[in-house]
């Protein structure tokens, strides 16, 4: 079964990864937000964000090569970064770029394999 298959689920998704940067980009933009998660709990909040993001718009856009997905979202997550140097009144948290774009990847690399697998099916 192929996921490019169900524009339902592809609209849906589509609509689930842009509201997730939305509310991404609105509730990373509270001053101090970043403390919910201390320590490594804050770098496995960005990266199961980004894996979401990831995966609805792989999912969302079967069509597009991963590689564009996961660049476009990488960047997403580094913009994002940027902005918290004016929200946030801080320098740019390279260590938590890097943590967005792998989140990324690993969200973009669940729904391929998933959809690769399932294709696979008799």
């Amino acid at each position: 079964m192929n996921a490019a298959m169900h524009p339902l689920i592809n609209s849906l998704a589509r609509a689930a990864a842009v509201l997730l940067t939305l509310g991404l980009f609105t509730i990373g933009s509270i001053p101090n937000v970043g403390h919910a998660f201390p320590g490594v709990l804050h770098w496995v909040a960005h990266l199961a964000v980004y894996a979401m993001i990831g995966l609805t718009s792989s999912l969302g856009w079967p069509r597009q090569p991963a590689l564009l997905i996961a660049v476009l979202i990488a960047l997403i997550g580094f913009a994002h970064e940027a902005t918290e140097i004016v929200t946030h009144g801080h320098v740019f948290e390279t260590a938590d770029a890097i943590v967005n774009a792998i989140g990324t990847i690993i969200g973009v690399a669940i729904q391929r394999i998933t959809q690769r697998t399932l294709r696979l099916r008799p």
